[in-house]
């Protein structure tokens, strides 16, 4: 029977030890994914006092490669950052309504205090409600100001409802000796569960439009699959980033003549196949990290061309946060150093806009090439 591909099911897991594989810990809703499990043939084209050149086809070593595509879940997208480097966390703060709030009320009253400009969520399952704090005050109990939504909240909440804030992640490169994690990649297509070990992170793109959805494309190289057990689909229910919720930081200062911004991470990966005395790799390499970004932009001065003119390499930040009824959660990708490489104009339009690229350099402030910081109510390391 043909199967529906909107049926599978597409799950990870980060391995322990590189290349033994591990049952998935998480789902990953996605709009598009694609495999291949490759064994090198071995022709034999001996001469045979025969009329034919083929005369035996063996199989050699095998690997494989994944190509999968997705929206910026801030509940997922944190597992992939550990292509960067390690996730270091900034745990959030917790605490609890200290008194019953009603709804439309301007501020909370909480245990503990709450840093002004913190994004909260308050009570749980279908209570669930966000907001922007302002200043503190008080000794305990704390009054916390509610300063978004419209300085109030919808509804009613009890006294001993959790209140959190975000917890922030930051992924920076690690030391050479310390390589990025492998994942175990796991599918069910409605026949077989099937499972690629030692997965490493060759690429991963972050494609920001503010007319759409924030989506992530990342590429794998692998040991060849296997059968594995069968698992249940988790996915996350979270509302993915959405592109209008892109700020730009450049040349010094904010900008809002930003279009598009493509932002491409990549990693030399290479399956090494060596006196393991099997087909499979001994380890799946990757190599050295790489940023570049393609940004598209109103032409409205020459502010971003001069970083292209005078090879001017300063930060460039870009930020995307989810409005605060949807969660507030934020995902910033920074090269503190970045060398502007091209600046074309396009007079052909209606308008005058321009497109530029750029690449991560190597600085102390990243101790790499570039940063990622998310912050999310995931609490755990990624």
């Amino acid at each position: 029977m043909t199967l529906l591909s909107r049926g599978s099911i597409l799950a990870m897991a980060r391995e322990t030890a590189a290349g033994t594989y591990v049952a998935p810990s998480f789902t990953v809703p996605f709009t598009g994914a694609s495999y291949d499990t490759i064994y090198a043939p071995l022709r034999d084209e001996s001469i045979r006092n025969n009329d034919a050149v083929l005369q035996g086809l063996y199989q050699g070593v095998g690997d494989s490669t994944w190509d999968m595509t997705f929206h910026a879940y801030p509940d997922i997208i944190g597992n992939f950052l550990r292509f960067v480097g390690t996730d270091t966390v900034t745990a959030a703060t917790a605490t609890t309504l200290a008194a019953n709030y009603t709804a439309g009320g301007p501020s909370l009253s909480t245990v503990a205090s709450i840093p002004a400009g913190s994004t909260i969520r308050i009570d749980t399952a279908g209570n669930v409600e966000y907001a922007t704090t302002g200043t503190p005050s008080g000794v305990g109990p704390y009054t916390i100001p509610i300063i978004t939504p419209a300085a109030s909240l919808a509804l009613n909440h009890s006294s001993g409802v959790a209140v959190t804030t975000t917890t922030t992640h930051t992924f920076k490169q690690s030391a050479p000796t310390v390589r990025p994690t492998s994942w175990s990649i796991s599918t069910f297509e409605g026949v077989d569960y099937r499972g690629w070990p030692g997965c490493q992170i060759s690429e991963l793109q972050l494609k920001i439009d503010p007319k759409a959805t924030i989506t992530c494309q990342v590429k794998f190289a692998g040991f060849p699959e296997q059968s594995v057990s069968s698992f249940v689909y988790a996915g996350s229910t979270i509302q993915p980033n959405l592109g209008w919720g892109w700020a730009m930081t450049n040349a010094g200062g904010s900008s809002t003549r930003g279009l598009t911004y493509d932002v491409t991470l990549k990693r030399a990966v290479e399956p090494i196949h060596g006196s393991n005395g099997s087909q499979s790799p001994v380890e799946v390499f990757p190599g050295a990290l790489e940023i570049d970004g393609a940004y598209k932009a109103r032409f409205i001065d020459t502010t971003d061309y001069n970083l292209y003119l005078n090879n001017t390499q300063t930060a460039t930040t870009a930020t995307l946060t989810k409005a605060i009824q949807f969660g507030g959660e934020s995902l910033a990708v920074t090269m503190s150093q970045s060398g502007w490489t091209k600046g074309a104009r396009n007079l052909s339009g209606v308008y005058v806009d321009a497109a530029f690229s750029l690449s991560g350099i190597y600085n102390a402030t990243d101790v790499g090439i570039a940063q990622v910081v998310l912050k999310s109510f995931t609490t755990s390391s990624f």
